[in-house]
């Protein structure tokens, strides 16, 4: 299995491609629609806002762009490492996206509770397919253990939950976090995975390879319309 890459110069023409991406999908919605996105955190899609904020407040039509979560850790949305925070304070603080098309996890309640609450929101919000919501644009980024979302390596069930989003613990810090599941991941209509830096090479090359190794990896098993956004420092060993 080879994956399909999207290689360029650098982190910031990397991000630069994502976000004239996201252009082109919000151009593309009809009158009465929407492209429902889920974010991720982290400093690769840091990057990324940072360039949405300072060159595309006008560029794209936010009117017409939904904003959901990959995950969250479970902490107050004002703590450093809340992935709505940073979000929020490299782009959403300049208020151009209308604040009722933000859909955050409440990081701040209790995890179960907010799950099947987060779960409620998005059959409300989104179409269906297969009992799972549909989003038009995942975003997702991969950990050095090869983890996405908050999917990791020792805990490989929720890449086939029941559930559309669920509760998960990360087992280096045993902070408790929320997630979307595998089969909500996969039932996007398009997912793009960001990663930059040479600190990935390895992991990518084994995953493009098919090599025994990535069968720990949930990054393995994300396998819809998957497209990876990479530079040439991530690319360098494949």
């Amino acid at each position: 299995m080879h994956l399909n890459f999207h290689i360029f110069e650098n982190a910031a023409t990397t991000a630069q491609a994502v976000a004239e991406l996201i252009k082109e999908k919000a151009q593309n919605t009809t009158a009465e629609s929407y492209v429902n996105i889920a974010l991720s955190g982290g400093s690769t899609p840091q990057s990324l806002f940072e360039l949405l904020a300072d060159e595309y407040e006008t560029a794209i039509a936010w009117q017409k762009v939904r904003l959901f979560w990959v995950d969250e850790r479970c902490v107050a949305p004002t703590d450093v490492e809340s992935n709505y925070g940073m979000t929020y304070d490299t782009f959403l603080q300049r208020t151009f996206v209308p604040g009722e098309n933000i859909f955050r996890m409440r990081g701040e309640e209790i995890p179960e509770f907010e799950a099947e609450r987060y779960r409620n929101l998005l059959l409300k919000e989104l179409p269906a397919r297969n009992g799972y919501p549909v989003f038009d644009l995942v975003l997702l980024g991969m950990g050095t253990d090869g983890h996405t979302a908050s999917i990791f390596p020792n805990d490989l069930s929720l890449i086939d939950s029941e559930f559309s989003v669920a509760v998960n613990t990360n087992p280096y810090s045993n902070q408790k976090r929320l997630t979307l599941t595998g089969n909500t991941i996969n039932n996007a209509k398009h997912i793009v995975v960001m990663i930059t830096g040479e600190g990935k090479a390895e992991l990518l090359k084994q995953l493009n390879e098919n090599h025994p190794e990535t069968k720990k990896y949930p990054m393995a098993y994300i396998t819809g319309k998957v497209d990876y956004y990479v530079d040439k420092a991530a690319a360098s060993k494949l």
